[in-house]
């Protein structure tokens, strides 16, 4: 990362532009900086860190999807539950993570739905399972009743605009700050992934599959994102930037 910083403040120099300056593995933009975080949860974090007119948040960046999906057709009967596991890029490449929570979950009394990876053929999936090494979760998620998953900020995000109640088992990075923030607002359970029992994760998915009060606050907050306009907001905030940017200082 480092050496593409220094590529980037190259080409800058090169063509007499101002070089960006460099804060850890980010760069902080004298015009505008913009996050991703719906802000029925991230509303109370401003008050704690107030944030300046260069930043604007985005509700989210729920991506379109044009694939045709369509689940296998002993997953489709009405009445039965659905779960959607998903470890993410890194964690599903974990072998012996992901062995032990498809032995787990192949004593769940529902249908299990599991974003294999790259390592598919190195474990077994149980008869109330299905998977594949790469499944559309945009198309998924809607579909299911519980979503299982590392807590990724993009999963985060997707998982809440649909409103589904979510079973958080984070590896790292921003998957930590995202189970504290999910279990601050009482919308799922944070579980570690690597000590976590049959007990604790079978009896997690029932609890979750029958709390009302929990699955109407993220229908609250799922609304807000749908109904939001913050992606207009930042458009708009773009094209005047276009037009009339603050061009910082060269360092």
């Amino acid at each position: 990362m480092e050496n593409f910083s220094d590529a980037i403040n190259e080409w800058l120099e090169k063509n007499q532009l101002p070089k960006v300056k460099k804060y850890g593995l980010n760069h902080i933009s004298t015009n505008l900086n913009v996050y991703i975080y719906p802000k029925p949860v991230a509303e109370d974090y401003w008050r704690l860190c107030p944030l300046d007119e260069k930043w604007l948040g985005l509700d989210h960046s729920i991506r379109e999807s044009n694939e045709a999906f369509k689940l296998p057709e002993n997953f489709t009967n009405k009445g039965e539950k659905l779960i959607y596991l998903s470890m993410g890029t890194i964690g599903c490449v974990n072998v012996e993570l992901m062995s032990r929570l498809c032995k787990i979950l192949a004593k769940c009394k529902h249908k299990i739905i599991v974003a294999r990876g790259f390592c598919y053929e190195k474990y077994e999936l149980a008869e109330n399972m299905w998977g594949e090494p790469y499944l559309p979760q945009i198309e998924i998620i809607p579909l299911v009743d519980l979503v299982i998953f590392h807590g990724g900020n993009n999963s985060f995000i997707e998982t809440l605009y649909f409103a589904k109640p979510m079973i958080m088992m984070p590896l790292l990075w921003d998957q930590h700050d995202n189970a504290e923030r999910m279990v601050e607002m009482n919308i799922g359970v944070r579980l570690n992934p690597f000590t976590v029992d049959e007990r604790e994760l079978l009896s997690s998915i029932d609890c979750l599959l029958n709390d009302s009060e929990m699955a109407a606050r993220l229908k609250q907050i799922s609304n807000h994102m749908k109904q939001s306009k913050s992606m207009d907001i930042v458009i708009e905030r773009i094209e005047k930037i276009a037009k009339h940017p603050i061009i910082p200082t060269v360092m």
